[in-house]
């Protein structure tokens, strides 16, 4: 799955950083985003970043969190956010 990854700085020792799938009009796969997300992660925490707070942000009509994350129900979603926190103490 391809996504893209937007990093915004939030002050002083914050970041933001907003991951987004590529729309293929595919159901979303929580997995390959979350392992992304995961490894990004890593790689902070090696830096001396630590993971706050994550978020998933609609992109499109998506209904429940359920039709989101287990593509059920009566919305089919093929395009989400996931926003993360990222704070150097």
């Amino acid at each position: 799955m391809e996504y893209s990854k937007l990093e915004l700085p939030a002050g002083e020792g914050q970041l933001i950083v907003v991951y987004v799938n590529t729309d293929s009009g595919q159901p979303i796969d929580v997995g390959a985003i979350g392992n992304q997300l995961a490894a990004d992660s890593a790689e902070r925490l090696a830096a001396g970043w630590k993971l706050r707070s994550v978020a998933t942000a609609p992109m499109r009509q998506m209904g429940t969190a359920g039709n989101v994350l287990f593509q059920s129900g009566g919305q089919y979603a093929t395009q989400v956010a996931w926003l993360a926190v990222y704070a150097r103490d």
